[in-house]
């Protein structure tokens, strides 16, 4: 009779306990939490300027986001631009529609 190994599942029991899963999850983001970088109304108003070129020529835009201590990259056709509550509304390939706010803003790069 052959030896019938359980796994994974012999080690599920190790995190049994909710609170334990909770602290680990804690712990790994903590880690890999990062900082968001300085940006000076100079840089902030060369993005904008960017947002705006892209718009008008309806070119793609990649958008770097600082979201709750993470990166995050988003590339598409600058859709909407709301002056208002300063935002910018980005048609992601997928067909997506993105809300990025000004001041998650961390860079921009317009391609032609």
């Amino acid at each position: 009779m052959p030896l019938k190994n359980r796994g994974l599942l012999k080690w599920l029991p190790a995190h049994f306990m909710p609170k334990h899963r909770a602290i680990l999850k804690k712990l790994e983001i903590e880690q890999n939490y990062q900082y968001k970088p300085l940006i000076d109304e100079y840089e902030m108003l060369e993005y904008e300027n960017r947002i705006h070129y892209a718009m008008e020529f309806a070119s793609i835009v990649k958008v770097k986001v600082w979201r709750e201590g993470f990166f995050h990259d988003f590339k598409g056709r600058v859709n909407r631009l709301d002056g208002f509550s300063k935002k910018i509304y980005i048609e992601t390939d997928h067909g997506y529609i993105q809300k990025i706010v000004f001041d998650e803003i961390v860079r921009v790069e317009a391609e032609e």
